[in-house]
């Protein structure tokens, strides 16, 4: 695996573990689907609420299945790392609910339903994640692939994947992590 992959999946791994304890669990995912949802004002109860919380709860679970190698609840870096670079980020049912999950996050960032996200809620929910204002212009202009000045589904679904599963070397920096 290179250095630029294994980077990519350990600043994924980072990304996951919400509680920073060197470890992905199901309160990571639950708390990344509070997350996103509270940035927006999203009420628990609501089918967009729900929606994001069953993706992450999803995604848990085929992590769990795949990357968990002893069993104990809890995935490593090194077991995350492995289980990617083994063949976990290309398996279908992982790259599905991976699309769900951002499908989720690009509702709830669509506050207006218009199946498209213009700059300013992007960087918006960008900035929600912890980018700067600097950072967050930077990125959503990277999402924002025909540069139209906002990101359908698959613009979004396309830059989510490239900075998951493809460790792609020319993305030098997306949220907030640069090579």
């Amino acid at each position: 695996m290179s250095d630029v992959t294994t980077f990519r999946y350990g600043r994924t791994f980072d990304l996951f573990d919400v509680n920073g304890n060197n470890a992905i669990g199901s309160d990571d995912m639950a708390a990344l689907a509070t997350g996103i949802a509270q940035a927006h004002n999203l009420p628990d109860d609501s089918a967009k609420g729900r929606a994001l919380r069953d993706a992450y709860r999803q995604l848990w679970e085929i992590l769990r299945r795949y990357a968990d190698a002893d069993a104990n609840g809890r995935i490593t870096r090194d077991e995350f790392i492995e289980a990617m670079g083994n063949g976990l980020s290309s398996a279908g049912q992982f790259t599905r609910s991976l699309d769900d999950a951002m499908d989720a996050e690009f509702a709830v960032i669509d506050a207006n339903d218009d199946g498209r996200i213009d700059q300013a809620e992007l960087r918006a929910a960008l900035e929600s994640a912890g980018l700067t204002a600097e950072e967050a212009g930077v990125t959503a202009g990277k999402i924002d692939a025909d540069g139209d000045d906002v990101v359908s589904r698959e613009e979004y679904r396309a830059a989510w994947t490239r900075y998951y599963l493809e460790g792609d070397p020319e993305v030098d920096m997306f949220l907030g992590g640069s090579r």
